[in-house]
């Protein structure tokens, strides 16, 4: 039997709760029996709890929880072929598999993903540039339907509902396992230049600059400074080291104990700490090698992280813009904040090469910037005004971080939806899956 229990569950941002009936089962048998409990506001997978908005969140409905289904079923060292169920971490492969010589090709921003989550989002890194998103190493998923059925969906069988699934935000079905393919590893180290960049014109060039040759590119922006330091920050060129030997100790883990107050989101605060950080680097850049999971999760080394943002949380924008479009987009952006002084010690820069494989992927070719914006007085008004220069700019905003997108704006940035509502009417005719982004954003009915 699987239990019911009332939760009350959040997700990164902190922005967004929901009270919802919360069932855990660790098998095919316990999923399919916790979908026969139809509720009128649906149901919605919860893993990681680390989208930054509504898209794992049911206020009102039904979360099934994923952490039990937790088991690394096979991995085949020949050709990195693993499979696991939509519960496993990417802390769990971190620990488990780098020190064989392998790791996953790409990652979250957090160890705390699921690989549920993963695909469900189609998450990208700051390899992305160089080997896309994680749906492009995606072989297949296992998929329980609402009628409970279970379906093996790859790009050959059933593609439709795979390009549909792979970041459809949990709204097909439950994701029980996940095939992909690992990539070997010469070491369990990254080697990363820490270089200092003047502004945003001299960032999007370096990055450019550095595309080819770098496997990671991942450039910190200061959306404090305006006039002719407008987006000067730091950018981090990493690649896989061939070697431990050198490698930086971690620092010690620190924790945020309680919720900042609104004065440490003050622009003045946020300036002195920006500038302190940059000042901080020599012009030449430093180097350093890090242990893959500090390189790929550097703010895992902080507890509670997002308590720095206050009780009222805070909201994230991520935006992806054509390369056509990207340096003037990326401007307007940072104008927009800076005039606003809204920003937050969180906004990064990062090259995309290329579209992924499902009908709502985020990634496009081109640079996406995102940056976390602290609640308070007027922050929703500028939330609009930086989706409309989005869209002005031909970009489109990443639903994984988002809670107050409209609908209209996403029916325009993801061309595709249409033929993801029809995928839907087909496999949840009912429209069983359901979330507090999907009704918000009218992707199901």
């Amino acid at each position: 039997m699987v239990g019911w229990e009332n939760a009350v569950l959040t997700t990164w941002g902190r922005s967004r709760h929901a009270r919802v009936a919360a069932a855990t089962p660790g098998d095919d048998a316990g999923v399919a029996e916790a979908l026969r409990v139809a509720h009128p506001r649906g149901i919605i997978a919860y893993g990681g709890g680390r989208c930054y908005g509504d898209a794992a969140l049911d206020d009102g409905g039904q979360a099934l929880m994923t952490r039990a289904l937790d088991r690394v079923l096979s991995f085949d060292p020949a050709s990195g072929e693993i499979v696991c169920g939509s519960g496993v971490t990417f802390a769990r492969l971190t620990r488990e598999y780098v020190p064989q010589g392998w790791c996953y090709p790409v990652s979250a921003a957090t160890a705390s993903v699921t690989v549920g989550g993963a695909f469900a989002n189609d998450i990208h890194s700051k390899n992305h540039h160089a080997i896309g998103s994680f749906g492009d190493h995606v072989l297949w998923i296992d998929l329980m339907l609402a009628s409970g059925e279970v379906v093996r969906c790859s790009r050959d069988a059933e593609p439709d509902l795979f390009a549909a699934s792979l970041g459809g935000i949990g709204l097909t079905g439950i994701v029980l396992r996940v095939a992909f393919t690992m990539m070997r590893v010469p070491s369990g180290a990254a080697d990363a230049h820490y270089r200092p960049i003047a502004d945003v014109d001299a960032m999007i060039d370096t990055i450019e600059a550095e595309r080819p040759r770098a496997g990671f590119l991942f450039g910190w922006t200061d959306v404090m400074a305006r006039g002719a330091s407008l987006g000067r920050g730091i950018l981090e060129i990493g690649n896989l080291a061939d070697s431990d030997a050198g490698m930086a100790a971690p620092p010690p883990q620190k924790r945020v104990p309680f919720d900042l107050p609104a004065l440490a989101m003050h622009p003045a605060i946020l300036g002195r700490f920006n500038a302190r950080r940059i000042a901080g680097l020599p012009p030449q850049g430093r180097d350093v090698r890090l242990p893959l999971g500090r390189f790929f999760f550097p703010l895992d080394g902080i507890t509670d992280f997002n308590r720095v943002y206050g009780r009222r949380g805070f909201y994230s924008i991520h935006a992806g813009f054509p390369t056509a479009t990207m340096r003037a987009g990326i401007r307007a952006m940072l104008e927009e904040i800076t005039e606003a002084g809204a920003g937050s010690f969180a906004a990064v820069v990062k090259p995309m090469r290329g579209p992924g494989a499902g009908l709502l992927s985020f990634p496009l070719a081109g640079m996406a910037f995102a940056v976390d914006l602290p609640r308070r007085r007027g922050i929703e008004d500028l939330h609009r005004r930086l989706e409309r220069l989005t869209l002005d700019h031909d970009g489109r905003l990443y639903v994984a971080k988002d809670a107050l997108m409209a609908p209209e704006t996403y029916a325009a940035m993801f061309p595709r939806l249409d033929e993801f509502r029809a995928v839907l009417a087909r496999v949840d005719p009912a429209g069983r899956f359901r979330s507090d982004m999907s009704r918000r954003l009218r992707l199901t009915p």
